[in-house]
């Protein structure tokens, strides 16, 4: 029996028990083999909104001091990975909500820490609402745009920056499809913000 079959046996396992937590599914190696599949039972469980919202808390909290190597390393990357399958039910839970987003975007608040490998995590997450639920992520983004300058002030952490450059439409068309965000974007000081916090090497990444 291939090992891919005997994990998709134990992630069925734990999804038969009475009671099982996220973290039981979280520590299944063949948990992201299985949401690409679109295990039905699996997205299910991780499409509910207390699911959705601790998955958020692994990717933009820093673990506790005594925490587990697994809870440090391992259910951080996991749960970015679930974000990053692109599976919509689940990505359409975090942006119908807005206290999910607001959970999100609290990240980049100034008292948190901003580790290197939280930061990525969250700039995949936003890089693939960008890309797969534009017009409720920009929407989000156009009701909150305090978030703009929070990810200035972040420009010096490369993955942040990687999130701008998506952001401004300077590496892909992302947009072509939306013009009224294109239109907004042009129109907001995002671009001026961006220009002002960077020296003229920097700031022609986002001049095109």
């Amino acid at each position: 029996m291939s090992c891919c079959v005997v994990g998709a046996l134990q992630v069925e396992a734990i999804l038969d028990k009475e009671n099982f937590t996220l973290e039981e599914i979280l520590d299944e190696e063949e948990i992201i083999q299985e949401c690409k599949a679109l295990n039905s039972r699996l997205i299910n469980f991780l499409r509910d909104r207390a699911q959705v919202e601790q998955l958020l808390r692994y990717i933009i909290e820093e673990p506790p001091e005594d925490a587990e190597n697994k809870r440090i390393f391992k259910f951080p990357f996991i749960a970015c990975e679930i974000f990053t399958c692109e599976i919509d039910v689940i990505l359409k839970t975090l942006v119908d909500e807005e206290e999910l987003m607001n959970l999100l975007f609290s990240f980049l608040e100034p008292d948190r820490s901003h580790s290197t490998l939280l930061a990525g995590y969250f700039s995949k997450v936003v890089v693939c609402l960008l890309i797969r639920k534009t017009v409720p992520l920009m929407n989000y983004v156009q009701a909150h745009q305090h978030v703009f300058r929070q990810l200035v002030d972040l420009i010096g952490i490369t993955s942040i920056m990687e999130v701008l450059v998506r952001l401004v439409g300077a590496d892909d068309h992302v947009y072509t499809n939306f013009i009224d965000v294109m239109q907004w974007l042009a129109e907001s000081n995002l671009l001026e913000m961006i220009v002002d916090k960077l020296s003229p090497s920097e700031a022609s990444l986002f001049i095109y």
